[in-house]
This record gives structure tokens, C-alpha cells and sequence, in this order.
């Protein structure tokens, strides 16, 4: 067999979960592996995570380097239009058989339709999700719908894929790679963890990542000034933020965050921490607290508890150890307290560990092997 996948990661949001799966298919060595980069990577503002996969000694064999610093809802139009024309040529260049994509991001919205355009089959992992308070549920369904296989996280999600009138046949259920991630870590003693980032290890510690509410009526100048000052009260406890996503606004975000934390002696921020340190920090926590999808889906595999703050991740699974509430100041407050020093004993997550990355290999090497890729068509359900 003599076939060729071209993998694209935008950002360290999509990086860190397809890591797994990019060295299983290259340590294989049956299917040649190509990987394309977004300009995310190259940020300097946002960690430079381009340098996170050279150290990983993953080979970048294609890359994107469009300004990506302060976006809004009208310059993503404008990326979208620089990018087309560069992920045209990538793919062209590369002629992969098949290319992988993995989420939501308006990055990888762009680089899925180049691929359609072409011709070229498109697997997508983290289909059927539901986040309503983000743009990125859109994009994500838009994704979907480009592409002729999915690997599914969940099986709602898989029945959410058929609903959105995918053939079940192109519906493979796999589990999440951010669960792999978390069960496959190399673990760091707390002591050594605690003393790299001179925290505290005696104090409660609070992990936080908020990201922008792309689809809420809340003002973004309000959204983070709420978050801001519902930690204003917590002098005794280490907070440790890691940089939100590249959406609209989150530059804004990162700037009046480092704005604030400037007379915190008990915050520090972090614009990437990679993988196995973040995942570690995780693990290792009183509190994980924000709207990042790592809340509701590798913190429940960690047994730690999340306050999901907002409407972002309305609509995915939730786990036992995950606490929703409203993005009200008093109502932050309140559950921090509840949660760090009241809370009783949270009843255990039951979360299904697969071998993600080693299933969605098989199924790639099964599809690949066949000579030719079926058409897609709309399947009805029965109602």
C-alpha cells in the first residue's frame, strides 16, 4: 500500500489531541505522513507552539504563516480568504489520498473546504458535539458535513452525526483523544511540578482558561471583567491562567488579564504550557475553572473538579465532577468556596478509556486499502 495522509493541526488546541495518532501512524510506516500547520503556530503572542511539535520531533512539512494576533469577527473573513489560496497549493503539493482534521476552529473550517474543493476525502474527529455558546458549533457542523468519515468521541455524538444526516457505515466511535492524552502522560511528582512553577503546594490551586463567548449577548469588555472580579476576593489560594484561544477578542482578553494579575502576587499566566505539563497541572489541582473543552473532558478522567462558567460548552457531556453556573460574579464566587472548602465527597466519573489513536489508525489503513471512496449522500432518518 502506498498511500499518503495529510494531517492539518491550526493551533495547540487541535496539536495536543492529534499528537498521538500523527506518531502511530508514523511509527506504522505503512501510510506515508504529511503535516500542515496553521499560523496560530507561529505566533509569538500565543506561545510559538510551532516550536512545541519541532520538539515533539514531528516534521511540520507545510505551514501557514498569516498574522494571527488580534482577531475579530470580520478579519476571520479575511483569514479565511488568505488561507484558501495557501491550503490549495499545500494540498496540491502534498496530493495526499486522504486528509485528517480534528474540532472546530475557524482555521481548520478553511483548510476542510480547500480539501473539499479538490476532491480530496476528509475524516473528522470530534464531530456531532454540541457547544452553543461559541461560533465554533456552527463551524464544527459545517466540518461535518464537508467530510466523509467521522470519528466520534461519544456515542450521543455518534447518534448526533447520523441526525445530521451522515451514513452510519462513515461513523466510527473512538473516544477522545484527550482522554488517550491523559492516560498515556509521563506523571510529574507534585513537589517537582509545584516547585517549577513556584507555586505553593500547601495553598488550594486554581487552573483557569476562559475563553471569549462568541455567541452570547454578554459583551466581550464584560465577559472577562466578570470573570476578573469573581477571583478579586481569593488572596490565599495560587491561580495559574493558561492563554485562551485565538478568537475574536481574545486578544482584548489576554491583555486585560496580564493587566490585572500585575499586582497578584498569587496569579501567574502562561501562554503554553504543552501537553504532558498542562495535563500534569491538571491532575495535580483543587480546581479547574473557566469554559475550556479540558474541563469537560480530560479533568472528569482526572477525578478533579470543574466550575464551567458560562453557555461555551453547553451541549456537551457532562460528568459528575463538572458544576455549571451562570457568568455572574456572586455566583463564581460562591461555588469556588462551595467547591474548594465545602464540597462534599463528588461521586466518582465512570469515563470510557479507548485506544483512540490505535482505532482510528486501523479504520484509516481499512479505508485506504479500499480502491475507491464511495460518494456521499444524505441519509435519512426515520422519524
Amino acid at each position: 500500500m502506498n498511500k499518503k495522509v495529510l494531517i492539518f493541526t491550526g493551533s495547540r488546541a487541535d496539536y495536543g489531541l492529534l499528537k498521538n495518532l500523527i506518531f502511530k501512524i508514523k511509527s506504522e510506516k505503512k501510510i506515508n505522513c504529511e503535516v500542515a500547520a496553521g499560523s496560530a503556530h507561529y505566533s509569538k503572542y500565543y506561545g510559538s507552539t510551532f516550536k512545541e511539535i519541532e520538539k515533539d520531533k514531528i516534521k511540520i512539512n507545510y505551514s501557514v504563516k498569516k498574522n494571527f494576533d488580534n482577531l475579530s469577527h470580520e478579519n476571520i473573513i479575511d483569514y479565511i480568504s488568505k488561507t484558501l489560496p495557501e491550503f490549495k497549493k499545500i494540498i496540491k503539493k502534498s496530493l495526499p489520498d486522504l486528509v485528517i482534521v480534528l474540532g472546530d476552529r475557524f482555521e481548520v473550517f478553511s483548510f476542510t473546504q480547500a480539501a473539499f474543493f479538490l476532491t480530496v476525502p476528509i475524516a473528522h474527529i470530534h464531530g456531532g458535539e454540541v457547544t452553543s455558546g461559541a461560533f465554533d458549533d456552527n463551524i464544527r457542523h459545517s466540518i461535518t458535513k464537508f467530510s466523509n468519515f467521522h470519528f466520534a468521541t461519544h456515542n450521543i455524538y455518534k447518534k448526533r452525526l447520523i441526525q445530521l444526516g451522515e451514513n452510519p457505515k462513515t461513523i466510527f466511535l473512538v473516544g477522545s483523544p484527550g482522554v488517550e492524552n491523559f492516560k498515556k502522560i509521563k506523571l510529574i511528582k507534585k513537589n517537582k511540578l509545584f516547585k517549577e512553577f513556584s507555586l505553593n503546594k500547601n495553598k488550594k490551586t486554581i487552573l483557569v482558561t476562559f475563553h471569549p463567548e462568541t455567541n452570547s449577548d454578554i459583551d466581550y469588555d464584560k465577559q472577562i471583567d466578570i470573570l476578573l472580579e469573581s477571583i478579586r476576593i481569593f488572596e490565599k489560594e495560587n491561580f495559574i491562567f493558561t492563554y485562551n484561544n485565538s478568537d475574536p477578542h481574545g486578544y482584548f482578553f489576554l491583555k486585560k488579564i496580564n493587566e490585572y494579575i500585575k499586582t497578584k502576587k498569587n496569579i501567574k499566566i502562561f501562554s503554553s504550557l504543552g501537553a504532558e505539563k498542562y495535563l500534569n497541572l491538571l491532575k495535580n489541582v483543587d480546581l479547574i475553572m473557566g469554559n475550556s473543552s479540558s474541563g469537560v473532558i480530560e479533568a472528569p478522567v482526572a477525578q478533579v473538579p470543574t466550575l464551567n462558567i458560562g453557555i461555551r460548552q453547553k451541549g456537551r457531556v457532562m460528568y459528575n465532577s463538572v458544576f455549571n453556573c451562570k457568568l455572574k460574579t456572586k455566583e463564581i464566587q460562591d461555588y469556588i468556596f462551595r467547591i474548594l472548602y465545602r464540597k462534599k465527597n463528588i461521586k466518582k466519573n465512570i469515563v470510557v478509556n479507548y485506544q483512540t489513536s490505535k482505532l482510528i489508525y486501523l479504520k484509516i489503513k481499512n479505508l485506504l486499502n479500499k480502491q475507491n471512496i464511495e460518494n456521499k449522500f444524505f441519509y435519512d432518518v426515520k422519524f
